[in-house]
């Protein structure tokens, strides 16, 4: 089954009989709503039909159809394309699908079943600009000349626009088939601010976030920053996330006891937006590191010990301990000690 400019085409190959059915269509999909295909074959009579449109034709020769073997919906794998050669396949579709029925059986629900879908929403994405997009069958004129090339401006961002060529002299004129063209995505608007952040320990945090509304194409990834609460306008560490159909991630590398200032930035091809506001969290305190050995001032009857604090508190130290020979002999938040 193969939508192709503007003509529903059903192939069906039973042994070495091949038959097929056309069924055009135009530009009438293109309003907005969703569309019915449903392909029949009872006997010798194999039929198509699109909402209201309908052909059908008779093969005597075509025989029982028996499926046992994987059903591809929306595209098939190189190595089957190559043995069906006769078929002409090209790309996949391109679109939503829902309610995919078959004669015997439930409902089949594509999101649970399919295994290499990319990138195609199988639960269905009517958009109600989508008529508008398609721009119908009344076609608009963009260029008309000698010209073999043309610069059109003032397109909608990640948009499919149909375009064709007709060739003119004074014998007549003749319309080549449409063909595609999308538009690139433009850079993400309205990134919302990180929806929750919570302490893993003084060094990681988990960041929750909601999808970003009005995004218009593909976005590629999220990235996580950290700030210094106070500090200059860097981010002490970030973390890029691709799989951008999670909306939770881990941000690593900071440190117990600091004040920081989350953002989240969305990435399509075109560009990066980051959140305008960012959400604070302070982490707990963790071990003090970097803990530095005393020294000593000598007495002929005594010693004065002092030590420096610890070059990473990680915290507010509420103790030292003082061990003389594995034997702790003075506990408490000073800095030094008479060992007498």
């Amino acid at each position: 089954i193969e939508l192709k400019s503007g003509i529903l085409n059903i192939f069906l190959k039973t042994g070495i009989v091949f038959t097929q059915v056309d069924v055009w269509l135009g530009l009438s999909y293109c309003d907005g709503k969703w569309n019915k295909v449903t392909v029949n074959k009872e006997g010798s009579v194999v039929s198509a039909s699109m909402n209201e449109l309908k052909e059908q034709t008779l093969e005597p020769r075509v025989q029982q159809l028996k499926v046992n073997s994987p059903v591809y919906v929306g595209g098939i794998p190189p190595e089957i394309r190559n043995v069906y050669k006769e078929l002409g396949l090209e790309q996949g579709f391109g679109g939503c699908m829902k309610d995919v029925k078959f004669t015997r059986g439930a409902v089949v629900n594509l999101a649970s079943v399919s295994s290499s879908a990319v990138r195609v929403n199988l639960d269905g994405c009517l958009s109600t600009d989508s008529a508008v997009n398609c721009r119908g069958n009344d076609s608009i004129l963009v260029y008309r000349g000698k010209e073999q090339s043309v610069y059109e401006s003032g397109l909608q961002p990640f948009t499919e626009y149909l375009y064709r060529v007709v060739a003119s002299n004074e014998g007549g004129s003749v319309s080549s088939v449409w063909t595609r063209v999308r538009t690139r995505e433009s850079v993400p608007q309205n990134v919302p601010t990180p929806s929750r952040v919570h302490s893993i320990n003084g060094y990681s945090i988990e960041v929750t976030w909601d999808k970003p509304a009005g995004v218009i194409g593909v976005i590629e990834k999220y990235i996580l920053k950290a700030y210094g609460e106070d500090g200059p306008n860097v981010p002490i560490t970030s973390a890029e996330l691709a799989d951008t159909s999670m909306l939770t991630g881990i941000l690593t590398g900071l440190h117990p006891f600091t004040n920081y200032a989350v953002t989240l930035t969305a990435c399509t091809l075109a560009g990066c937006t980051e959140s305008l506001h960012a959400l604070n969290i302070s982490t707990p305190q963790e071990a003090p590191e970097d803990v530095q050995p005393p020294t000593a001032i000598s007495f002929p009857t005594f010693l004065l010990m002092s030590w420096s604090p610890p070059k990473t508190p990680n915290g507010i130290i509420i103790q030292y301990t003082l061990y003389m020979n594995g034997v702790p002999i003075y506990f408490g938040n000073g800095t030094k000690y008479v060992v007498k």
